[in-house]
């Protein structure tokens, strides 16, 4: 059993090495802001590593090639040493929550038979950050927590709570198991191109919490309050989507299922996009006292009637060739679904319901549609997504 642990660590290791060799100008940028940092906190020494010098990078940038398997290899292992040392130095090791790391750690009949010495073990807070930070940067690859840290402006020990919060309320585990079993039978391109999906959504949904809810520490009350609102939408999915959207839904499904993923794997990965929103539904249903039904059919209503999937896809076509590129075209998206709550919130508040909305508001709704599909017809541009989403944000 030691040696399945030590081995299965291995095995998500080089998994996290093989995205980040899939996508490498993605994370070119990321990359090289985490060795910048790590030299300045004086954790890393570039030439000694054999790691690339600025100067270096932006000549890879030039020739759209980024680091090797080797210095990602190298970046990884810093990655996760660094965020070991902020978790040390910080109370998730104390947690109650987390202590299901320390009893992962060890052969299943310690903890079965040795609990309450386990939980006195003198490297308890060690073994913790190690089991916890392992995780993490084998799944999330070595630029996640630098990333949203900077970006939110955030501690270490935030960013992996809102990263356990996003993981356990969509139920993210389960479905990474899955793509991990597809081993040997689909494509390894289509595989990496799932684990990526995987790592989207949870990097999306981590900002969120990193927003919304700040550094909240009560894991068990935040995953009780929107885990089970995330699973009812995706149960009630079918109900609740409008017609084209499910029309959309299983196109994404039938694209993966011809690659050879189940169907069922295929459609709970292609219906994340859909889920996603459930974080704000739930605290809208909340704020106007409805139920998630209820805000939820009005929520895709209103998406529908704006063509907020075209948005999205106009927002997809954005560069991410920079860290300042990937994180605009982040937050534009992101903007387009709290913008979307924030009108599903004024229909349900102030209107009949969303026909009434879309009529009164029928000369707007219409002008936006036409600058979507101006906006559509030019190169990807930052400028006239920003000048929509503010037009857009009036009719909130």
């Amino acid at each position: 059993e030691v040696g399945h642990l030590v081995l299965t660590d291995n095995y998500y290791q080089t998994q996290a090495l093989d995205v980040a060799c899939h996508r490498p100008l993605y994370f070119l940028d990321g990359q090289q802001r985490l060795m910048q940092w790590l030299e300045g906190a004086g954790r890393l020494h570039r030439a000694i590593e054999f790691l690339p010098t600025d100067d270096e990078v932006t000549r890879r940038r030039g020739q759209k090639t980024g680091l090797t398997a080797p210095e990602n290899a190298v970046l990884l292992a810093y990655a996760k040493i660094s965020v070991f040392d902020d978790l040390v130095a910080s109370d998730l090791p104390d947690d109650p929550y987390f202590n299901r790391s320390l009893s992962a750690y060890f052969p299943k009949v310690l903890p079965e038979n040795f609990a309450t010495a386990i939980g006195r073990h003198p490297l308890k807070r060690e073994i913790v950050a190690t089991v916890v930070a392992n995780t993490l940067v084998n799944r999330m690859g070595a630029t996640f927590v630098n990333f949203l840290a900077a970006e939110a402006v955030a501690k270490t020990a935030d960013v992996v709570r809102a990263y356990t919060l996003a993981r356990e309320i969509f139920d993210l585990e389960p479905l990474w198991d899955q793509i991990d079993a597809l081993d040997h039978s689909v494509a390894s391109v289509l595989q990496l191109d799932l684990l990526s999906k995987l790592m989207a959504i949870a990097q999306r949904a981590s900002r969120w919490m990193l927003r919304r809810r700040g550094k909240a520490t009560d894991m068990p009350t935040l995953i009780a309050r929107y885990q089970p609102g995330a699973r009812e939408l995706r149960a009630h999915l079918a109900e609740w989507l409008p017609a084209q959207a499910q029309e959309n839904w299983q196109q994404a499904t039938q694209k993966m299922v011809d690659g050879g993923v189940d169907v069922d794997l295929a459609q709970q990965l292609s219906a994340l996009e859909f889920i996603f929103p459930a974080l704000d539904l739930i605290d809208l249903s909340e704020s106007v006292q409805t139920t998630l039904a209820f805000a939820a059919r009005a929520y895709f209503e209103v998406d529908s009637a704006l063509g907020l999937l075209a948005w999205r896809a106009q927002i997809n076509r954005l560069p991410t060739d920079t860290l300042w590129q990937t994180q605009a075209r982040g937050s534009a998206r992101d903007d387009v679904y709290a913008i979307a709550s924030q009108i599903t919130q004024a229909v349900l508040t102030r209107y009949p319901g969303v026909p009434d909305w879309a009529a009164q508001n029928a000369a707007q709704i219409s002008r936006l549609c036409r600058l979507l599909g101006t906006i559509g017809q030019q190169n990807a541009d930052l400028a006239p997504i920003s000048v929509a989403l503010r037009e857009l944000r009036h009719l909130a």
